[in-house]
């Protein structure tokens, strides 16, 4: 049951909210009439409920909680599976690279995305900040309020929030090490994620599509 107590109107609207639009489709410089997906966060009454689902498009949901009783996801849709619970000493970090290339491929494919977790607040808020960080060269200040304004109740963990910040440094180390030898701007893509490393892009894993 969620505690009301001392939360705002906005932050309480926001909470009995399912999802909100966080990226809307863009448009694809090499081909203007196609355009890429939607990013959406949300809560997992988002992620159960087939009509809003259908409205909005989205075939993709990345599921962050350790929820094992499930349900499988409707037929179209598929799903990448995060099992971490919210507390501050979660491991989120060996999560985040993976996560972030499968919200990257499934928009550039022009996927809509769901990233859900139980309430919309601290793990799927802590992996959308994430892919801002790595895909779009944000700062976690810059994503968290672009995300906080997007849907006013988020509020990662404490411990989230430590790693999203080293998260943030890796990717802009890269991106000095990129900008002293090239003409590009942004952060570079890493190529590891060991200590003080980058992420690297992996494979996709635990991934199901229902049947």
């Amino acid at each position: 049951m969620i505690n009301f107590d001392g939360l705002s109107p906005e932050v309480m609207e926001a909470m009995c909210t399912p999802m909100h639009l966080i990226l809307p489709p863009a448009s694809l410089p090499a081909s203007p009439t196609s355009h890429t997906g939607a990013l959406y966060l949300g809560s997992l009454a988002a992620s159960i409920d087939k009509e809003l689902l259908r409205t909005h498009r989205i075939s993709y949901l990345v599921q962050v909680l350790d929820a094992p009783w499930l349900p499988s996801p409707f037929d179209g849709i598929r799903c990448h599976r995060i099992d971490i619970l919210d507390l501050p000493g979660a491991d989120l970090k060996s999560h985040l690279a993976e996560a972030c290339d499968v919200i990257d491929g499934a928009i550039a494919r022009g996927e809509n995305v769901l990233v859900h977790c139980q309430q919309g607040v601290s793990r799927s808020a802590a992996i959308v900040i994430a892919y801002l960080i790595s895909r779009h060269n944000m700062s976690f200040d810059a994503a968290h309020e672009l995300v906080r304004k997007k849907r006013p109740c988020i509020k990662p963990n404490a411990g989230f929030v430590s790693c999203l910040r080293e998260w943030e440094g890796m990717w802009r180390r890269r991106g000095a090490v990129q900008s002293s030898g090239a003409h590009g701007s942004g952060y570079a893509q890493p190529s590891s994620y060991g200590s003080g490393d980058a992420p690297q892009r992996q494979p996709m894993r635990r991934t199901m599509s229902s049947r």
